[in-house]
């Protein structure tokens, strides 16, 4: 946990503070954030190497900004690149050959900037290519070693130090596409140029690679009418993630596939307030039941701004009564905060960022410390497309950003569907790669849980009562 707050108040102060500062001295209507997720890789300089060793991506992510000066634009980011590699081979002891598997990981933290040429072949699409230079904020190198005939491992970890990584300097191309003004996606590679290590002789040395997918957002003030600013500011609070005033939700969910248990819940929702919303619900997992708040009260921050967006914070407490006691009761509860941000792209489109931080007291946390966090973060991601006033579409993704891998199973939840209104009632058709229903699954689905990749279909039905 130490490490991924170190790691975040470094994203905080190097990037999130340097955008506010440039944003307040650079026109608005100029500045480009964006953020996305990387999958990187290694390549050795000796090409044996690289024939022997199992090199795979990793992902990562990034965040950063960028400004465009005369005919170039310029930027600076925080980037995490890395790899995975496995071997198997023989290790020689007392004379005896044993088959082992090595395996593991390395993450390299960059603060990077960037310079780039920008091509424009439409309205809506440019492509560019450029530099990219990184300076290395270290990073992590985790190995595995077991033993193939027999039942025995060891790993060990270590922190990889700033010093020891070369600067890092490759050829940066891509291109983006703007769904409008504001808001657009970006697709990029990264080729590196020079070695990444400065500890390691030529013919061990290896050099970066990494794929990125981000969401770019453009800074700039809507412009609209006097009269319609009402308008926007009643669209910014508005968020299907809470009930009017007094409204009571009642919902009943199952989700099934061939590989799994029938999974089921029960919901009961209420709008203490138009900004406040409690439920309560339960599960068959565990005999799992989740106590929940949600709220938008947090729109005051941006109430004054043009901008249509929609902050929720939702903290959720689990209790799982089926779950054996190793140590004390402690073990049983299950603790979610979750910041949504909702940005509508569209009347009819929004689009949602959600980062996850979950707790969980888990039984092999208290006997192995160092192989098991008990916090675990997440980004989920998601899209809200209502096709008609009672049809909406939406799709959701969930990645672990711990720096741990604690799951060989699921790497990434997703979830898609459609929902049907008539009246009061609300019928919701699914299709997900998740396992469970509780409002903290996701810890276990792709955060410890070796669960299959199969999907599940999932039925729900909604009842408001006003």
């Amino acid at each position: 946990m130490i490490k991924l707050l170190v790691h975040f108040f470094r994203l905080l102060k190097l990037n999130v503070i340097t955008i506010l500062l440039v944003s307040s001295l650079f026109a608005q209507n100029k500045l480009i954030i964006f953020g996305g997720v990387n999958s990187s890789q290694i390549k050795y300089n000796n090409n044996n190497i690289n024939d022997r060793i199992n090199i795979s991506s990793r992902n990562g992510f990034n965040i950063g900004f960028e400004y465009p000066i005369s005919r170039f634009v310029a930027g600076a980011s925080y980037i995490q690149r890395g790899s995975k590699l496995e071997d198997n081979t023989l290790l020689n002891i007392g004379g005896v050959d044993y088959k082992i598997n090595i395996n593991g990981y390395e993450v390299f933290n960059y603060l990077s900037t960037h310079i780039y040429y920008p091509i424009p072949h439409t309205s809506k699409i440019n492509s560019f290519m450029g530099l990219q230079f990184g300076s290395s904020l270290g990073g992590i190198s985790f190995t595995k070693l077991k033993f193939k005939d027999y039942n025995s491992s060891q790993s060990d970890e270590l922190n990889l130090k700033s010093k020891d990584f070369d600067f890092d300097i490759g050829l940066h191309i891509g291109a983006d596409y703007m769904l409008n003004n504001i808001f657009g996606f970006r697709a990029s590679y990264f080729l590196g140029m020079t070695d990444v290590k400065k500890t390691l002789i030529d013919s061990l040395n290896y050099k970066n690679s990494t794929f990125n997918i981000s969401a770019i957002y453009k800074v700039k003030r809507i412009k609209k009418k006097v009269e319609d600013k009402e308008e926007i500011r009643q669209i910014d609070k508005k968020s299907n993630l809470l009930l009017p005033k007094n409204a009571v939700k009642i919902q009943m969910e199952n989700r099934f596939g061939s590989t799994i248990s029938q999974q089921s819940s029960f919901t009961l929702g209420y709008g203490i307030k138009d900004f406040l919303t409690i439920e309560i619900s339960k599960s068959n997992f565990l005999n799992t039941s989740d106590f929940s708040l949600r709220t938008n009260y947090l729109n005051r921050l941006v109430k004054n701004l043009n901008y249509p967006i929609s902050i929720i914070y939702e903290s959720i407490i689990s209790t799982h009564p089926g779950k054996p006691i190793i140590f004390d009761d402690y073990d049983k509860l299950s603790f979610l905060n979750q910041l949504i941000f909702e940005y509508r792209l569209k009347q009819n489109i929004v689009l949602s960022i959600a980062p996850t931080f979950i707790h969980i007291n888990l039984v092999d946390t208290k006997l192995k410390p160092k192989g098991y966090p008990w916090d675990i973060w997440f980004a989920q991601s998601g899209l809200l497309w209502f096709y008609k006033n009672n049809i909406r579409f939406y799709a959701n993704l969930s990645n672990q950003i711990t720096e741990k891998e604690l799951s060989s199973g699921v790497k990434t939840g997703v979830k898609t569907g459609i929902q049907y209104s008539i009246n009061s009632i609300e019928i919701d058709l699914s299709v997900t790669n998740l396992h469970h229903l509780h409002r903290t699954a996701i810890a276990e689905d792709i955060g410890i849980n070796d669960h299959d990749q199969k999907l599940r279909f999932g039925f729900q039905v909604n009842k408001t009562l006003k």
